[in-house]
C-alpha cells in the first residue's frame, strides 16, 4: 500500500498568507521541503484523504487525474479539509465526460454540508455523501476497510481520524486531533498492528507549550507512539510519520528533521511517498 502526502501544512500553509514570522521568512528563503500546502493524502493513487482548497493544484503538481478518483475520506468539516466550492465543480455541466459519482465519506457535520451541495439541481448525481460514525467500520470501493475513530478537535466539525487497510497492510491517519481519547484507544486496540502511522504535529516542537487540546506537538506524538508500542499497535518495523505543521509551531522542515531523526521518525513533506 502506498501513501503520498500531497500537502503537509495546517490551514495557513507554510509560508502563510502575508506572514513575516521567522518560520515563513526562512521557509521562503530555503524553499524545497520547507514549503508546505494544506494537508491531503492519496492512497494507492485512488483513495483521497481530505478535499481541501489545494486539491486541484495537487492534481496538477503530482500529475494525477481527479476524474479517475471516486472516493475521498473527510476527517472533519473545517474548510482546509473540506472545500465545498470545489465539490460543487463536479457538477455535470462543468465536469464533462465523467459519468461516475464522486463519493465523500464524512461524519455528521461534513456529511450534512456535502449533502447540501450534492442536492443542488445542477449536480445531477455527480456527488454522493456517505455518513460515517466513529467505531463503525465500512468498506470503500470494495477494497479498503476503513475504521473511523473519535478525534479530539472542534466538536462542531464532527471530527474523526481513520485507519485504512488493504491487502494485509494497515495505515493510521490521525489528523486533526489532540492526544487520543480513551474511547479511541479502546477502538484502536481492536485494530491490531499498523504498518504506518501518521500523527498530527501542528505544534511542531511545542515552543508554545506541551499540551495542545485540538492538535499535537512532537512530544505528544512520542507519547502516543510509546503507548501504541506498549499495546502492540506499532513496533520497530512500523513507519512513523509526523504531519500537518503550522508556522506557529516555530520550526521549518529542516529544523524538525534534526530532532525527529533522533527518534527514527519521518517528518512529512509535500510529495513524500511511502510504500508499506
Amino acid at each position: 500500500m502506498k501513501i503520498k502526502f500531497l500537502g503537509t501544512a495546517a490551514a495557513e500553509g507554510v509560508p502563510a498568507i502575508g506572514c513575516k514570522c521567522r518560520v515563513c521568512k526562512l521557509s521562503r528563503e530555503l524553499g524545497g521541503r520547507n514549503m508546505r500546502s494544506r494537508s491531503q493524502a492519496l492512497i494507492n493513487g485512488e483513495l483521497l484523504i481530505e478535499f481541501n482548497p489545494d486539491t486541484l493544484w495537487h492534481s496538477h503538481a503530482y500529475n494525477f487525474d481527479l476524474g479517475e478518483i471516486d472516493h475521498c475520506l473527510i476527517t472533519h468539516s473545517h474548510p482546509d479539509h473540506l472545500y465545498l466550492d470545489d465539490i460543487d465543480n463536479y457538477r455535470r455541466d462543468f465536469c464533462h465526460g465523467r459519468e461516475r459519482t464522486m463519493n465523500f465519506y464524512a461524519a455528521e457535520d461534513g456529511f450534512n454540508k456535502i449533502k447540501e451541495v450534492s442536492a443542488r439541481p445542477h449536480m445531477g448525481g455527480a456527488v454522493t455523501p456517505h455518513l460515517v460514525e466513529a467505531g463503525k467500520a465500512f468498506t470503500v470501493g470494495g477494497k479498503y476497510a476503513v475504521m473511523p475513530f473519535p478525534a479530539r478537535h472542534n466538536n462542531e466539525t464532527s471530527p474523526v481520524f481513520y485507519s485504512v487497510s488493504c491487502e494485509g497492510k494497515k495505515i493510521l491517519y490521525a489528523h486533526d486531533t489532540g492526544s487520543f481519547s480513551e474511547e479511541a484507544w479502546e477502538l484502536l486496540k481492536k485494530e491490531g498492528r499498523f504498518d504506518l502511522i501518521s500523527l498530527d504535529c501542528t505544534g511542531c516542537m511545542g515552543i508554545k507549550g506541551h499540551n495542545y487540546l485540538r492538535h499535537m506537538t512532537f512530544s505528544m506524538c512520542l507519547e502516543v507512539i510509546e503507548r501504541m508500542e506498549s499495546l502492540g499497535l506499532a513496533d520497530e518495523k512500523t513507519v512513523k510519520v509526523v504531519n500537518h505543521f503550522s508556522h506557529n509551531g516555530g520550526q521549518t522542515y529542516d529544523e524538525m528533521v534534526k530532532e525527529a531523526d533522533k527518534h527514527g521518525i519521518t517528518v512529512s513533506y509535500d510529495g513524500l511517498e511511502i510504500e508499506v
